[in-house]
């Protein structure tokens, strides 16, 4: 288990000092992290998804699990995330709408 290749561009990453669940930043790819998971006795490198907060601009990592149609928090909003043309992004709510409308 000495390296590793990105997913997003086929850089070897060296897997010196790295566990399963540690989370990388490739230096070849813009904004995307990586994180080391195993499966079978195979490692690999997974993407951390992420989406852009529609209020503060802010890019907010996913829990894992998350789903489209799944309520995100940030900047004191929920957010619908969705997922179209391969990326996800993050929607207002009509809560959220109500909420800013309000202010």
């Amino acid at each position: 288990m000495s390296e590793i290749l990105c997913p997003g561009c086929g850089k070897q990453v060296s897997m010196e000092k790295l566990k399963v669940g540690d989370r990388i930043d490739c230096s070849n790819c813009a904004n995307l992290t990586l994180r080391l998971t195993v499966n079978g006795g195979r490692y690999f490198l997974v993407e951390v998804p992420k989406a852009s907060c529609p209020s503060c601009g802010r890019l907010v990592e996913l829990p894992d699990g998350l789903r489209p149609g799944d309520t995100v928090k940030c900047c004191g909003g929920e957010y619908r995330l969705t997922y179209e043309f391969d990326s996800y992004a993050l929607k207002e709510t009509s809560a959220a709408k109500t909420r800013i409308t309000k202010a």
